[in-house]
């Protein structure tokens, strides 16, 4: 789906993770073909934050597939009203990204209603015959969220990085509003039983990665300075 890496998690129900940058509705449709899938398959749309190249697509897909849009509270005003804002750069490649999108990047967004706004507690997917729960993770945004399964494979949304035009190795996002936080969050994540980490931009790799990234930042008692 462009930059963005999008996810379906096929149980009872399909729920599909993120919308997509913008104008990628064909390959959201060429990517069901590929599994056999039918939009009216897609029971909802879970976004992991409501940054633009998350929620792109996500008034198309969901005008066809007519899928429910789960958002945490803190993303719905940027979700409803088509106007996502940057997040801060927390290394200097991050910052010249920042600077560069504040100066090139005006995609055109258009707003999509949220159905269902989550709050900080764990929302078990069981219901939905995946094995698994929502997890607020604040970092990357106040209202960034995983999906979390029994098998330890995590949907990070951008509370991890493995893109080269982000991040040249896996590991910890170049942007975030809190690095406190995604360190935090993902303490909480690995002790949960986080194994294996499917980012929205980028090949999947180990949680090992963020442990040994996390130790070396507070071996330097990490003070918003690059790593």
């Amino acid at each position: 789906m462009g930059i963005d890496n999008c996810y379906l998690l096929c149980g009872d129900t399909n729920i599909l993770i993120d919308g997509g940058a913008p104008g990628r509705l064909r390959d959201f449709r060429k990517g069901l073909a590929r599994l056999g899938i039918t939009p009216n398959e897609i029971y909802a749309i879970l976004l992991t934050h409501g940054h633009a190249d998350h929620i792109g697509s996500l008034a198309e897909i969901q005008a066809l597939t007519g899928a429910h849009v789960w958002a945490h509270r803190a993303e719905c005003s940027q979700v409803e009203n088509g106007r996502p804002k940057l997040p801060p750069g927390v290394t200097a490649w991050g910052r010249s990204l920042i600077s560069l999108g504040q100066a090139f990047y005006k995609p055109k967004i258009v707003p999509c209603k949220v159905d269902q706004a989550l709050g900080d507690g764990e929302v078990t997917l069981t219901e939905y015959g995946i094995p698994g729960r929502i997890i607020h993770t604040p970092g990357h945004s106040a209202g960034s969220v995983c999906v979390l399964l029994e098998s330890g494979e995590v949907f990070a949304g951008d509370m991890a990085m493995n893109a080269w035009f982000l991040h040249r190795t896996p590991g910890l996002p170049v942007l975030a509003e809190d690095m406190k936080m995604v360190i935090k969050s993902w303490k909480k994540l690995i002790q949960m039983g986080a194994k294996w980490i499917y980012p929205a931009h980028g090949s999947d790799f180990s949680v090992d990665v963020i442990e040994k990234q996390i130790l070396i930042l507070e071996q330097r008692e990490y003070s918003h300075s690059d790593y």
